[in-house]
């Protein structure tokens, strides 16, 4: 089984989520990311928080966990922490990109504690999917135009690009500089990317209309 966490970031449309299966998965609210559940229609298994951007009394939950607004760590952090707890190793996030920078960039740090504990984090919106990698592994083609490669905290070595418009070999990628990105797929090919060492991300995108 999957689990799906709702952050609170705006969500414009609910188009791209129309082939989620969010009934035979598990769904966890992180504190206003209900409003997104509540206008889907769901009721989440888990809704979790300081209960400082929804009222507790409203939410409709199948369990609910309160934390003290004073904590180390974010409504998200906490989500995601319940579901690695609960063995969920594949933990889509939702509702996580285009709020505040502060939030959106502890999401980008969050696909790395999932990394490290065995599982695949994905961040997603219509226009995005950006993932964390730290070993080889292979891309697809699908319906996002570009896909951008990032060495996160800390360089990467080695980096190899094969089956992508611009291949690479051996690459050091510099934390601090930017080096591959914008890159595409060539028809209905797939890339294969290694690297010696360090952690990826990897953001997948199509444009925004102005």
């Amino acid at each position: 089984m999957k689990c799906f966490i709702f952050c609170s970031a705006r969500i414009g449309s609910y188009d791209f989520l129309k082939d989620l299966d969010f009934d035979n998965n598990f769904v966890i609210c992180a504190d206003g990311g209900y409003c997104h559940a509540e206008k889907l229609g769901l009721v989440p298994d888990l809704w979790l928080g300081d209960g400082d951007s929804f009222a507790i009394k409203d939410i409709e939950a199948k369990e609910i966990i309160t934390f003290p607004e004073k904590k180390d760590n974010t409504d998200t952090d906490l989500a995601v922490m319940e579901a690695l707890n609960r063995g969920y190793k594949e933990i889509i996030i939702l509702g996580a990109l285009g709020g505040r920078l502060d939030h959106e960039f502890s999401h980008f740090c969050l696909l790395k504690k999932i990394l490290d504990n065995g599982g695949r984090g994905v961040l997603l919106n219509d226009k995005n999917e950006i993932t964390m990698e730290n070993k080889n592994f292979s891309v697809f083609p699908d319906d996002k135009k570009y896909i951008s490669f990032f060495p996160f905290g800390g360089d990467v070595k080695d980096f190899t690009v094969k089956g992508l418009c611009y291949e690479a070999e051996n690459m050091h990628l510099v934390c601090g500089e930017v080096q591959a990105s914008s890159n595409c797929f060539v028809g209905k090919k797939k890339g294969e990317i290694s690297f010696s060492s360090g952690y990826v991300l990897v953001i997948r995108s199509n444009d925004c209309a102005i």
